[in-house]
């Protein structure tokens, strides 16, 4: 298909020139994406047809807004209909990803191995084009140590937290080189609802061994569970680590579920920079959810770019008509890498603007946009935030 040849051409289209070209070649790939889940999955191809939709609708980019979009609570475990819309034999199926939404009734979205391929092949672009994240010799997450080591094509049988199982498959070290700050909790703890805590001992024992010895490391995980051990530690005992000037940190959300005032991202690079001694530069945000393929990371000027296969439409919270550039509202993102769900175009509940289009002074084209928080009255919480909820720091 053609959004096959669009991810071998990520690099070269995020700074072509004539980005005319690039926008037909996305619109092609979107098209035939939208054709492929008209076909294959009967429950969107009847959605379609209620809001008089088909696919020859379609005739320039200018029209994916015509797409009829989905929503998070198409996809939830109980309310939702996550098997119906699948384009695929559910045998077919080697993953099922879970959200963290706190409302008990979390998105399930299943990928195959050939959605799977494509979605790691996207993200390895993101690790090196946009995180510079091109070799690391050790990574220390902000997550529960997996029971193992895991590849695409690996079938799993029970569902997994979606960022758990990404950064699983997505580390390319053996097990004995990944460190990890989250351990279960005990008893009583898991009584009142807190799955797992924060492993004191093992992390701070990690920082504290001078990880720079051991080469380049990939830090990530959620920003509440990053922002208040770090940062408590730094406050209590007022010593530093170092990690490596070269190491790559890599936050995954969770910005505005803070018990208190949410710390803004300046104010997070300028602590992670005093604390762990790693360049601001390197210290980058990346925005994305369970229901999608869609992964919108920060270049080295702290600007969220839209990868050149990917677009958006934002969407006025009270009509859900188009808004233009500029203007917030909430994210409507336009994904042709779906394949074993109908997953084209889905309606997320954040509220975003697009801030700039080809302009970013890091040289990449394309948009960028910023993300403002989520609607109100959303489920409150994402992957990152759910962590968080679920672990005694």
């Amino acid at each position: 298909m053609i959004i096959d040849e669009l991810l071998t051409k990520g690099k070269q289209n995020f700074r072509e020139d004539n980005q005319e070209k690039v926008k037909n070649e996305r619109f092609k790939a979107i098209l035939e994406t939208v054709k492929h889940q008209f076909e294959k999955c009967g429950f969107y191809r009847q959605f379609c047809r209620q809001k008089n939709f088909n696919p020859t609708n379609l005739k320039s980019i200018d029209d994916i807004a015509k797409i009829p979009y989905l929503t998070t609570a198409n996809f939830k475990k109980r309310s939702g209909r996550p098997k119906e819309l699948l384009c695929v034999p559910e045998s077919d199926i080697l993953v099922w990803t879970m959200s963290s939404g706190t409302s008990g009734d979390p998105s399930l979205i299943g990928r195959d191995l050939k959605h799977l391929e494509r979605y790691f092949i996207m993200f390895d672009f993101v690790l090196e084009e946009l995180c510079n994240l091109t070799h690391y010799d050790w990574s220390f997450f902000f997550q529960p140590k997996p029971r193992q080591r895991l590849t695409n094509k690996d079938k799993v049988p029970q569902p997994l937290n979606h960022m758990g199982y990404i950064f699983n498959v997505a580390n390319k070290l053996p097990m004995e080189k990944r460190y990890y700050a989250l351990k279960l909790a005990d008893e009583e703890s898991r009584k009142k609802g807190k799955i797992f805590e924060f492993d004191a001992e093992t992390a701070f024992g990690f920082f504290n061994s001078n990880p720079v010895e051991k080469g380049i490391g990939w830090i990530g995980g959620a920003v509440p569970l990053m922002y208040g051990s770090l940062k408590g530690y730094y406050e209590k005992t007022g010593q530093g680590f170092n990690v490596g000037k070269d190491t790559i940190f890599v936050s995954g959300g969770g910005w505005k579920s803070f018990s208190g005032e949410a710390v803004s991202p300046v104010k997070f690079r300028e602590d992670m920079t005093k604390i762990l001694g790693i360049p601001k530069e390197q210290i980058l945000d990346v925005y994305s959810f369970t229901e999608t393929d869609c992964v919108h990371a920060e270049c080295e000027y702290h600007n969220k770019h839209l990868l050149p296969w990917q677009d958006i439409v934002v969407r006025d919270v009270e009509t859900l008509e188009p808004v233009e550039m500029g203007e917030k509202g909430l994210n409507n993102v336009i994904n042709p890498i779906a394949y074993s769900f109908a997953g084209v175009s889905i309606l997320q509940d954040d509220i975003v603007r697009v801030v700039m289009e080809d302009d970013c002074p890091c040289g990449r084209k394309g948009k960028v946009i910023e993300v403002l928080g989520r609607a109100e009255g959303a489920e409150a919480k994402g992957c990152g935030a759910q962590m968080t909820e679920e672990t005694n720091i």
